[in-house]
C-alpha cells in the first residue's frame, strides 16, 4: 500500500506524525520559532495550514490587547488631552513668561523696585513668589518684613523677622526691625529686649540705638531715651538728632 503513496504524502505524513511535541509545548528551534512551520517547504504546505490554523488563543488576546492600547491612546490624546497648538500654550502668557519662568534674583529685584516705586502690596507679592523659589535666603524675608512695617502689618513683619533670625542668627538688623515692630505694638519691653541684641551684635549700629530710645521714651524713661537719642545721632542718625532736642526740651521745660 506504501507503494501508491507519492512522494509529496510521504512528506506530508512525515511532517505530521513527528512534529516535536514535548509536554504539550511544540519544541522551538534556536530562533524561537516552530521549526515544523518555518522549513521553508513547498510541498505539503497547505496540508500543514489545514491542519494547524494560525488563529490561537494567544494571538486572539494578544491582538485584543494592541487593539485596546490603540484605542486607550487615542481616547487620552484626543478627548483627555485634547490637540495640543502653539497659540494655546502661549495664549496666558506674558512676553517674558515666554522665554521661561522668573528667577528668584528677577523676583528680589522686582519687589525692591516696587518698594522704591511706592507699591508695598507689588513688593510684598514680590518678595513672597522669591521666597517660594528660594525660601532658605533670609534677605527675602527681611526686606518682606520691612514692606510690612510700613504696610502696618507689625505681627506679619515679627514672623519674618522670626524667620531670618532662625535662617541667620546674628543678623543683627533682623533683632532691630523685629524690635522696631513691638515697639509700634507698644510693647517696649520686647523692643528693648531686641534692641539689647542688635547692638551686642553691631554695637555700632545708629538704627538700634534710635529704636531703644523711641521704647525708653515710650515708657516715660527719657533720661535713657535720651542718651540712646545721642549716640545715635552721632552715629548719623538725623531722626534721632531730632529725637534729642525735642526730649531735652521736654525734660527742660519739665524741670
Amino acid at each position: 500500500m506504501l507503494n501508491l503513496i507519492d512522494k509529496n504524502t510521504k512528506n506530508l505524513l512525515s511532517l505530521y506524525i513527528f512534529k516535536p511535541y514535548v509536554n504539550g509545548v511544540h519544541i522551538k528551534d534556536y530562533k524561537g520559532k516552530e521549526t515544523y512551520t518555518t522549513l521553508g517547504l513547498k510541498r505539503g504546505k497547505a496540508a500543514i495550514k489545514r491542519e494547524r490554523s494560525p488563529i490561537t488563543p494567544g494571538r486572539v488576546f494578544m491582538w485584543l490587547g494592541l487593539c485596546a492600547l490603540v484605542v486607550f491612546v487615542n481616547y487620552l490624546f484626543f478627548v483627555r488631552l485634547g490637540p495640543i497648538s502653539k497659540k494655546e500654550t502661549n495664549a496666558n502668557l506674558t512676553p517674558k513668561q515666554h522665554k521661561g519662568s522668573n528667577t528668584f534674583a528677577e523676583w528680589f529685584d522686582t519687589g525692591y523696585k516696587r518698594y522704591q516705586k511706592g507699591d508695598l502690596m507689588g513688593a510684598a507679592e514680590a518678595y513672597t513668589k522669591a521666597i517660594i523659589l528660594k525660601p532658605e535666603e533670609p534677605r527675602s524675608y527681611f526686606n518682606r518684613g520691612i514692606v510690612y512695617i510700613e504696610m502696618g502689618e507689625h505681627d506679619k513683619a515679627i514672623d519674618d523677622c522670626n524667620k531670618v533670625i532662625a535662617l541667620e542668627p546674628g543678623y543683627a538688623r533682623a533683632y532691630n526691625n523685629r524690635g522696631w515692630a513691638y515697639f509700634q505694638k507698644g510693647l517696649f519691653d520686647r523692643a528693648i529686649q531686641d534692641c539689647n541684641q542688635a547692638l551686642l551684635l553691631d554695637p555700632d549700629m545708629a538704627t538700634a540705638y534710635h529704636t531703644r530710645g523711641m521704647a525708653y521714651k515710650g515708657k516715660g524713661l527719657l533720661d535713657m531715651a535720651k542718651d540712646d537719642f545721642q549716640k545715635s545721632c552721632e552715629l548719623g542718625d538725623n531722626n534721632s538728632c531730632k529725637e534729642y532736642g525735642e526730649v531735652s526740651k521736654a525734660m527742660n521745660n519739665g524741670m
